[in-house]
């Protein structure tokens, strides 16, 4: 009963936010053969014309609308706050969409909500063929992290915090993250001391006052200290305007360049490192285990959520029918949840409802992938566990 109210609380509340959002004139756009310019009044118009060319673009999610994201920012997510990105590819004239909604770690329920509404809104406005994917802080899908070249950093507060951008170079606090993966790279703020450090990552020291400082372990690989350069030479870009002088350390740095990254640091020194181990293995970081892939009917007429096992890896098309909804269990690999072409909206936005509540009754992690898919509009990462497949 609580959630029930909660939701309409949500709902109201996101529809009076979306209406003061809407601009006073609407700016038209060329059709597209999968979707039409939002209607003045339309929860779409909020995105404005959103999806019409290809690239990326983000919103953060405050006071329940969609609020464009400085593009300069691209890639730095605050902890406390919820954004919505699109992902928009042409193909020859024909645009296809993914649309990401990431949740921060420190989010708000109503934030978390809001999200997901908007994403459906947003997907309603690019004709419904958009592939939805919910994605959790630190535990995001190769494929949004593939977004970003310089890899993601995580950063503390968020608008509901009181949170205010920062200007350029106003933050004279100095701040140490670690950076994460060989791949895909995350990059996170911790505490500004050695304690904090080991010899097989690398770590990005920005002073505060013009310089950011990459320190190299010892146990990092070539790969590693190119990520962690791209990665500081994104705070540089974003933090510093481009003003800040980005310089390596490593094993093979004068030793008064060493002496004065612990300096600025405030504590230690290359002996008082903790050993490779302390970081964690990135391989293990990264890994995905392919477990057992599972296809589930799924069912809420009776009000409660059912699920019926199908059948096992390796599945046929021919299971999937255009009049129901459907969870595929694809292990570690996530969930997905095909929703048939005669659905409805309401169908469509209950559906990550469905596969959050499929989440917590089989007691996975918060944090395990979502995606939804809609027939006819399925993404080469469903297609793959049916053998059979065509189209």
């Amino acid at each position: 009963m609580q959630r029930a109210v909660w939701s309409v609380a949500l709902a109201a509340a996101l529809a009076l936010a979306l209406a003061e959002a809407l601009p006073a004139k609407s700016t038209a756009a060329s059709p597209s053969r999968a979707s039409s310019p939002a209607r003045p009044g339309s929860p779409g118009a909020a995105f404005g014309n959103a999806g019409k060319k290809a690239g990326l673009e983000i919103w953060r999610v405050e006071n329940f609308a969609p609020v464009a994201y400085p593009k300069n920012d691209y890639g730095k997510f605050y902890s406390g706050d919820s954004y919505i990105v699109l992902n928009t590819r042409e193909n020859r004239g024909t645009f296809s969409w993914d649309i990401f909604f990431w949740l921060g770690k420190d989010t708000s329920q109503d934030e978390s909500g809001a999200a997901a509404i908007l994403s459906v809104e947003l997907d309603d406005a690019l004709g419904g063929s958009p592939v939805q994917h919910r994605e959790i802080q630190d535990h995001e899908s190769k494929q949004f992290l593939d977004l970003f070249s310089g890899g993601v950093r995580y950063l503390p507060g968020g608008v509901s915090s009181g949170f205010h951008h920062v200007t350029i170079n106003a933050d004279s606090d100095k701040k140490l993250y670690q950076v994460k993966g060989k791949r895909n790279v995350r990059v996170r703020q911790v505490y500004a001391d050695v304690s904090s450090m080991n010899h097989g990552d690398c770590f990005i020291l920005d002073t505060g006052k013009g310089d950011i400082l990459v320190f190299v372990g010892r146990g990092a690989k070539r790969v590693e200290k190119i990520k962690a350069t791209q990665a500081a030479n994104m705070i540089r870009d974003q933090d510093h305007h481009g003003r800040s002088k980005v310089s390596i350390i490593d094993e093979f740095s004068p030793v008064i360049d060493v002496e004065n990254f612990f300096k600025i640091l405030g504590s230690g020194a290359p002996n008082k490192i903790p050993d490779d181990s302390a970081g964690g293995d990135d391989a293990d970081f990264e890994k995905q285990i392919d477990n057992t892939v599972v296809l589930y009917k799924v069912s809420d007429a009776t009000g409660s959520l059912k699920v019926d096992k199908l059948a096992q890896k390796p599945l046929s098309q021919s299971e999937l029918n255009t009049n129901d909804a459907f969870i595929l269990d694809a292990g570690a690999s996530g969930i997905y949840v095909w929703v048939g072409r005669k659905s409805t909206k309401d169908e469509k936005l209950e559906s990550m409802k469905k596969g959050e509540k499929y989440l917590a009754d089989n007691k996975y992690p918060s944090w395990t992938k979502i995606q939804r898919v809609v027939e006819a509009a399925e993404p080469a990462g469903f297609k793959q566990y049916f053998g059979d497949w065509r189209g």
